[in-house]
């Protein structure tokens, strides 16, 4: 990110340092619900979330009707705390809410923002980053947001946005905004840019629209492969990155 030659106002910098809580880092988990086959096997959840913040995992114990003589001492129950815990009724429009809307104003000051989501497959990443058209996930709500905070700013400053979007695969690094067959791109480091990706496509966008068209495109290109838990699992690890330049 680059600083604004001509900074924002004051209160926008005081919203900014308002918005993010004064934390670098802020951990949020989210429970999905059932799916089919987990339904269809009679399963039930063993997490139930308190206050918010809390997540109690139950044992789930189901040896001799759910009675286990030999650790009948043993508790096997944990809880986890963290900044955010996020139940199956949250919608997408709240966990944007929790975890990268208050990231937008301090990008626009100049700050370098990363958000990583993990998991194992069939956890529902895929879902929550990228969404779908009727429930856009946490890269669309936030790049909405990104926008009409530009849109806001236009009379102090002018914004121009980058894009590079890339997927990791059995270590071989693919452009998914221009695929080749048979190339893989290298990570570099240099004293001005820092670590980059060697040869990635860069494309400037204008609109929320055109930055989604160039998204749904890239997405075709992705690796996918059925597991056990998710029959349209993304096998690889994609990495979208956003250059907002300020004037």
């Amino acid at each position: 990110m680059q600083t604004p030659a001509s900074a924002p106002s004051a209160a926008r910098r005081s919203q900014a340092k308002t918005d993010g809580g004064g934390h670098n880092i802020t951990v949020v988990v989210r429970v999905r619900p059932l799916n089919t086959r987990e339904l269809q096997r009679n399963s039930w959840s063993c997490l139930n979330l308190q206050e918010g913040r809390q997540i109690n995992v139950v044992d789930p114990d189901d040896k001799m009707d759910g009675l286990d003589y030999l650790r009948l001492d043993k508790n096997k129950d944990k809880s986890y705390a963290f900044d955010h815990a996020l139940d199956e009724t949250m919608f997408q429009e709240d966990v944007f809410r929790f975890t990268t809307q208050s990231l937008v104003p301090g990008v626009l000051l100049g700050h370098n923002s990363c958000v990583f989501a993990y998991g194992a497959t069939g956890s529902g990443k895929t879902f929550t980053m990228t969404g779908s058209l009727e429930q856009p996930g946490v890269i669309p709500l936030t790049l909405a947001a990104l926008f009409a905070a530009c849109h806001e700013a236009d009379d102090e400053f002018s914004t121009l946005l980058r894009i590079q979007y890339v997927e990791i695969y059995n270590e071989q690094i693919k452009d998914l905004l221009e695929p080749r067959d048979g190339v893989s791109l290298d990570v570099r480091e240099d004293p001005k840019r820092g670590t980059f990706v060697a040869g990635a496509t860069s494309r400037v966008v204008t609109s929320r629209a055109e930055l989604e068209g160039f998204l749904h495109r890239a997405n075709l290109f992705r690796t996918t492969d059925a597991t056990n838990c998710n029959e349209v699992s993304s096998r690889s690890h994609a990495v979208l990155q956003l250059q907002l330049e300020t004037t």
